[in-house]
């Protein structure tokens, strides 16, 4: 065991040397065990081999800062189990922000309808020729001018009807 535990840390010293079958070493004998571990922890195979992938890929890029302390596959493991925690803190945020995104989804398309129905309402009280120039001017987006041409009535018309139309709406609607 002894020995064992010597051969590794030879072989993390070359790897920190940039020693790339050093590291290939801890690669070939931890990575099966590891993938398995995350598994277990995480139950989608993508998902495990990512962050297995990424254990190795952080211990490659800092290996030089790296100190042994002890077995390489210690390290490893505590490197991928707190991945597969952050891995379900994330999975969590995300479903609550999903939930929060649905509800206010189902909030908003209730006030929507709300405050269309309420919309609805005030412009059916106005008169015929107010809510057809308030409809062509502020839904169809035509001008005073083309209003007036279209209905043959004079600008200044159009612009006092469309004015009592809002008048109305802003006192129907100001709450």
């Amino acid at each position: 065991m002894e020995k064992e535990i010597q051969e590794e840390e030879k072989l993390f010293y070359r790897m920190q040397k940039d020693d790339w079958n050093a590291f290939a070493y801890f690669f070939d004998s931890y990575a099966e065990q590891l993938y398995h571990y995350a598994l277990g922890f995480v139950r989608y195979r993508e998902e495990a081999e990512d962050i297995v992938q990424k254990a190795f890929l952080q211990m490659w890029t800092n290996r030089k800062k790296m100190v042994y302390i002890g077995p390489v596959y210690a390290y490893l493991c505590r490197s991928v189990k707190n991945s597969c925690i952050n891995y379900h803190l994330r999975k969590k945020v995300e479903e609550r922000y999903r939930q929060e995104m649905l509800m206010t989804e189902a909030d908003e398309e209730d006030n929507f309808e709300e405050l269309y129905a309420r919309l609805q309402a005030v412009m059916d009280k106005l008169p015929p020729k107010c809510r057809e120039i308030f409809i062509l001017g502020c839904v169809e987006s035509m001008s005073y001018k083309e209003i007036a041409e279209v209905l043959d009535v004079s600008p200044q018309t159009v612009a006092y009807r469309i004015q009592q139309a809002l008048k109305l709406l802003r006192v129907s609607l100001k709450d």
